[in-house]
């Protein structure tokens, strides 16, 4: 396992937003930190992979099960949780699953929707399931290739094993002796012995700091290509992101520039590269791929 993460995360780009290092939470590959009772898993690792989010979730409830004060306190204590899971996103349903399967006295919460990444992405995105051979920990599986289907799968799994999340938002954790006193956005307390963060990192964007950036015809999200058909489309970025954005937008018809400010693309999946040069080179296509003599590299899909 810890070869097939050091693989990907090489593979990745992991350095965010561009040509600095996110800071990320240290996190250890049992998900424990240096909080004891606090686990991070999924994407806030730093490993943006479906597959290794579900195995983080359901990793970190049998890691808890297994702890031997966890295990002699369990449902001791009228009031106490077993566990709270913050965030309905992938890690967190695979870990709620676990948690449900193992009649952990838990909650679940989610500030917004579940699985709210992948239900942002632009329809009909293809979704990478890699690794391809990898199996996850857990009953929580993910394999539909495009965004619609795999939300489908994913709810599916999660009513069917009855997780329910308490749609707030926590805005507050603190350590009372063994324990974690919790608080969320309507001023409620909740008390629990072990606490899961899976919030993962893309709730906010990264502006570009230029004039005309308030406008309306600027988005910083792409909800549904055809939106664009025919029209002059800039996408900004160089990330798998930005190419999935741009091969979206080509694809109903748009006539779209892709902009970055690197000569190369930031380390972009094999598949979203090739799409791109075929894009450029099809003659068929409205595309061309631009090497200005500044700085800046311009591809037109």
């Amino acid at each position: 396992m810890l070869g097939l993460i050091q693989t990907y995360t090489h593979w990745l780009h992991t350095q965010w937003p561009a040509g600095t290092v996110e800071k990320l939470p240290e996190v250890n590959e049992d998900g424990t930190t240096n909080v004891p009772g606090i686990y991070v898993v999924g994407d806030l690792t730093g490993i943006p992979l479906l597959k290794f989010a579900a195995d983080t979730g359901a990793k970190a409830v049998h890691n808890i099960m297994a702890e031997s004060d966890f295990a002699g306190q369990r449902g001791s204590e009228e009031g106490v949780l077993d566990l709270v899971i913050i965030g309905a996103s992938v890690s967190g349903v695979s870990a709620a699953i676990e948690a449900k399967k193992a009649n952990l006295n838990f909650k679940l919460f989610e500030a917004s929707r579940t699985f709210n990444t992948i239900a942002n992405f632009p329809k009909g995105k293809p979704i990478f399931t890699y690794p391809t051979d990898f199996t996850p920990e857990g009953d929580f599986q993910v394999s539909a290739p495009v965004k619609e289907e795999l939300l489908e799968e994913m709810e599916e799994q999660r009513l069917a094993h009855g997780v329910e999340p308490i749609y707030r938002r926590i805005t507050g954790i603190e350590r009372k002796g063994g324990k974690f006193l919790l608080t969320d956005g309507d001023g409620n307390t909740h008390s629990t012995r072990r606490v899961i963060i899976g919030i993962g990192r893309s709730g906010n964007f990264r502006k570009l700091g230029v004039p005309g950036e308030e406008l309306d015809k600027v988005s910083n999200r792409l909800h549904d290509p055809k939106d664009y058909g025919g029209k002059h489309v800039l996408v900004v970025g160089g990330g798998d992101s930005a190419m999935e954005a741009a091969i979206a937008l080509a694809a109903c018809g748009s006539h779209v520039t892709l902009s970055y400010r690197k000569p190369e693309f930031s380390r972009p999946k094999p598949e979203n590269l090739e799409m791109i040069n075929k894009l450029a080179a099809d003659p068929a296509a409205d595309a061309a791929v631009e090497h200005p003599s500044s700085e800046r590299v311009t591809t037109a899909a």
